[in-house]
């Protein structure tokens, strides 16, 4: 029982902490776009026929919406999952930098949050 309480605890505080990064990260976008255009790949531009700003714009909302939901514990598995695949491309994209070994880490956390997470009572 003790073993159980420790890793709700644990996974409460792993999703409540992706959360907020997701969260800095979608509002970020959607209050300083300009900022952000910049990291919009060019195959990002070709798939979607969209111009960076409004990838960006998508991005923003996209994960704003995510942080959200981790946040209030609603559908927890899945849109971890899906932030997972998210954040796994933007991990291949960026490459072996300071940067993008960060965001493994994230990704892995997250990857994480959708393997161990049971909806909290």
């Amino acid at each position: 029982m003790q073993d159980q309480k420790h890793i709700t605890t644990a996974t409460t505080v792993l999703r409540l902490g992706l959360a907020v990064v997701f969260l800095w990260f979608g509002f970020s976008q959607l209050f300083d776009g300009v900022s952000w255009v910049y990291w919009v790949p060019e195959w990002a531009v070709s798939l979607f026929h969209l111009p960076p700003a409004m990838i960006v714009l998508a991005n923003g909302i996209f994960e704003v919406v995510a942080g959200a939901l981790l946040a209030m514990n609603v559908w927890v598995r899945p849109i971890a999952f899906v932030l997972a695949v998210h954040f796994a491309i933007i991990t291949v994209d960026i490459g072996p930098d300071a940067v993008g070994v960060r965001d493994f880490g994230l990704t892995l956390a997250t990857l994480a949050l959708a393997l161990l997470n049971k909806k909290a009572p």
